[in-house]
């Protein structure tokens, strides 16, 4: 849910088409697979769908698809499937490498309105603050032609993270998640056995010991990339984040509505309690936030919000910069492909990733283009753990993971026309039919995979599948919350200077030529330089939060 103020009601970690991507303002999620596949969701065995009604007009124009690291035979095979029923429209499909998407979807809007229509938008936050993308919610409500039912009865609302009773005339939504996350890790059980390691840590400091052994025998403890795509919005960025989430959970108490705000709802917040032993305490469906209180806080240093001098930050970087001491050598010249195929070819013991490797794994151990080698490697027993906790006097709650709804699937904003045909072919695509078209063509694909279960109804997984999801024990999500770690522990709310200086900065901390006093003292250097700007680009000014409790006024 995207507010006029700009905040979200998802902030989301992954991308579809590339399972996690940018976790970025407007939707702090994560990024691509680490086999670099389609965020692709469950199988479904999909129940009789509708036709598009006969009364109804036949449906004429263009729909431009480019998704960044998406899988083409996937996304032809929905686009076959929707002009079947719709022969009046031509649906193309042109997807993009994920390795400058965001500068490439920018560049599209540099001379006026895009060709292009159906893209990912979460990395774009100035974008959506511009209004260039179309607002799901007037559709809502609209009956969806192969469902024969309000479109918004499609949808696992709860699951999505989405609360329609508090959407008001200030609200939109500009992209929809409906396919799910988790992030895990995935061992090598092979190494570690060789090793002597008898099992998966429980415990941070039992990872660092394990990762000691692993090293100490000529493996490679943990296959990450270090370029800045990954810091910011990849695999290394997930962890920033999700790590600094144990020291700073009492950001809640500060960045949460209060009975005066605009952004109260006494349905959600008037039961709320803080509790550090729910690990969904602070979820969206449980207790609103107030993103002015938040601003507020960083520009005041208050709790939380304050990074230098803070013995919480410091211990939460010290542990950090231990983890990032086992990563590949030349790590911050790494791209994720290249973390990839260390883990894939045995050389790696770790990776973080998602349930979709469960899948993707036996395929892409038999791919040469992924393995470089010909014919592929050959395959070694992996298996999953979670995120293992920090464990301190500093630390507050055990570790949680980034587990939420991703896809982030947006449409360009155009004619009033081209919007409704646009919905209409997410309509199809959220039917059953049109998923079971979807998921068919992930089975049939050979770089595509199951990354967990849909938040869509009447869409029923296979047995097998039921049973591998209910593998992936649930922690605690970290994603989508106004918190220190979302908004500080990478920069500044994403604002790209700031998330520039903040990589160089890191990237010389884990050298070991900044310590970790110096390190935090650039980091909130970093974040009082650029706290106006950033509040600029999101439209609002340092006055808006002398009076949190009010909605800022609407700015050009």
């Amino acid at each position: 849910m995207w507010k006029r103020n700009g905040s979200a009601a998802l902030i989301g970690v992954l991308m579809a088409s590339s399972l996690l991507a940018a976790c970025s303002q407007s939707n702090d999620a994560a990024s691509p697979s680490p086999s670099g596949t389609d965020s692709a969701t469950p199988s479904a065995a999909p129940s009789a769908s509708a036709s598009p009604s006969e009364s109804a007009p036949a449906l004429n124009g263009t729909i431009s698809i480019s998704l960044p690291n998406a899988s083409s035979s996937v996304w032809n095979a929905v686009a076959k499937g929707y002009m079947a029923k719709n022969p009046g429209v031509k649906v193309t499909v042109d997807n993009k490498p994920l390795e400058g998407y965001k500068e490439w979807l920018t560049a599209q809007f540099a001379a006026g309105t895009p060709d292009v229509d159906m893209v990912v938008n979460n990395e774009v936050a100035g974008l959506m603050n511009d209004r260039k993308f179309m607002d799901y919610y007037p559709y809502f409500d609209k009956t969806n032609p192969y469902t024969d039912k309000p479109w918004k009865d499609s949808f696992d609302l709860s699951a999505m993270g989405i609360n329609l009773e508090g959407v008001g005339p200030e609200d939109y939504l500009y992209n929809l998640n409906f396919e799910s996350v988790q992030i895990v890790w995935i061992y090598n059980k092979e190494i570690f056995q060789k090793v002597g390691i008898a099992e998966s840590p429980k415990t941070f400091n039992e990872m660092m010991d394990d990762f000691k052994k692993i090293k100490e025998a000529g493996y490679t403890p943990f296959a990450l990339a270090g370029n800045a795509t990954s810091m910011w919005s990849g695999q290394a960025g997930w962890l920033v984040r999700i790590y600094a989430d144990q020291y700073l959970r009492d950001y809640i108490n500060i960045a949460r509505s209060q009975p005066q705000d605009y952004t109260y709802l006494p349905e959600i917040d008037d039961g709320w309690k803080y509790d550090l032993s729910d690990p969904y305490n602070d979820a969206n469906s449980k207790v609103t936030k107030n993103e002015l209180r938040q601003l507020k806080a960083i520009k005041d240093k208050e709790g939380p919000y304050q990074i230098a001098g803070n013995p919480k930050w410091a211990a939460y970087a010290d542990n950090l910069k231990k983890l990032f001491q086992y990563v590949p050598n030349g790590f911050f010249g790494v791209k994720d492909d290249q973390a990839y195929n260390l883990f894939l070819t045995g050389k790696a013991a770790t990776m973080v990733g998602t349930p979709a490797s469960y899948w993707q794994l036996p395929k892409d151990f038999a791919d040469e283009a992924k393995t470089g080698a010909k014919g592929g490697v050959k395959p070694f027993d992996y298996g999953f753990y979670n995120m293992p906790s920090m464990e301190g006097p500093e630390v507050m709650a055990p570790a949680r993971t980034i587990q939420i709804p991703i896809g982030f699937y947006g449409f360009v904003n155009k004619s009033a026309e081209q919007n409704a045909l646009n919905a209409d072919f997410m309509m199809y695509l959220t039917s059953p039919e049109g998923y079971g078209v979807y998921v068919k063509a992930i089975q049939d694909s050979s770089d595509a995979s199951l990354s967990g279960a849909p938040a869509l109804k009447d869409v029923t997984l296979p047995p097998e599948m039921t049973k591998a999801f209910a593998d992936f024990a649930p922690i605690g999500n970290t994603e989508g919350y106004q918190s220190p770690g979302n908004s500080l522990a990478r920069g500044l709310m994403d604002y790209q200077p700031s998330v520039q200086d903040w990589v160089g900065s890191v990237q010389r901390f884990f050298d070991g030529k900044l310590t970790t006093e110096q390190y935090l003292k650039e980091l909130q250097t970093n974040v009082d330089k650029y706290f106006e700007p950033m509040l600029k680009q999101g439209k609002k000014e340092l006055s808006d939060l002398d009076t949190p409790e009010r909605r800022p006024p609407e700015r050009k």
